[in-house]
Parts: structure tokens; C-alpha cells; sequence
């Protein structure tokens, strides 16, 4: 299995992984710039990938995984590995990503790679586009 950055001649490959959130070639030109993001293959096969970028927090920067997808655990620990490689490489000491408690793969694969895995929950609001009198117009995804 190879963990390697991806390239604009990847998007269809990394959304035969992506699931029914496909992604668009303009955030995948985003995440091939960070230098922090992942696809994982066997051969011409894709595995997964993982979308992460490096993030100012105030006093220090911080490698936030926007997404990570995979097929096992053992592809998710390799994009892990290569995320945190990555950091370190550019002097970065701390990557972090939210959790869906559901992905049940995902949290033993971040357990095995030394991560903390709290109770923290992550709230997100949706907005959409509004008019003038404030009607909602559409949602934003």
C-alpha cells in the first residue's frame, strides 16, 4: 500500500473513494497545495484518502484532517501516519480532526496512532443565502 500527495489527475479516483460526498476539483486543488493531504492505493486501486491543512490557532499552528476516508482501519492508520509525517516534517506538533462517533474504524485507527479520543462534539450550523427581508434562499454544501 502507497500513501502518496495527489494531483489534479486524481479526482476521479479519489471520488470512487469520496462515497456520496464527491469532491469538486476546486477543493481538491486546495488540498493538493497543503502538502498535508493524502490518497492511499494498492497499484492503480484507490483506497481512501484524507484532506488535511495547516492551521494558525492563535499561538500555534495546528494540522487539521478535514476529512479522512478509507476502506479498514488499516488504510485509515497509513493516512494518518503519512498526515502526521507531514506535520512533523514542516514543524508542526499537533494534528487533530473531529470524530463521528459512528465511525467506529476511524476511532480505533486514531486510538492506534496515539491520538486522544474525547467526548468533544462538534456542533455545526448550516447557512444558507438570504434575501433582503432575511428568507431563506437555499443551503449552502
Amino acid at each position: 500500500m502507497r500513501f502518496r500527495p495527489f494531483t489534479e489527475e486524481d479526482l476521479e479516483r479519489l471520488n470512487q473513494v469520496a462515497g456520496e460526498r464527491p469532491l469538486s476539483l476546486g477543493a481538491l486543488r486546495f488540498f493538493a497545495r497543503t502538502g498535508h493531504s493524502f490518497l492511499a492505493e494498492e497499484g492503480e486501486r484507490p483506497l481512501g484518502f484524507a484532506l488535511a491543512q495547516a492551521v494558525w490557532q492563535g499561538e500555534a499552528t495546528t494540522v487539521l484532517i478535514t476529512r479522512i476516508e478509507g476502506e479498514g482501519e488499516e488504510v485509515l492508520q497509513g493516512l494518518l501516519r503519512a498526515v502526521v509525517k507531514s506535520a512533523y516534517d514542516a514543524g508542526v506538533y499537533e494534528v487533530a480532526l473531529h470524530l463521528d462517533p459512528s465511525r467506529k474504524a476511524l476511532e480505533r485507527a486514531l486510538l492506534e496512532e496515539g491520538f486522544a479520543v474525547g467526548p468533544l462534539v462538534l456542533c455545526v450550523r448550516v447557512l444558507g443565502s438570504r434575501g433582503a427581508r432575511g428568507e431563506r434562499r437555499g443551503v449552502l454544501e
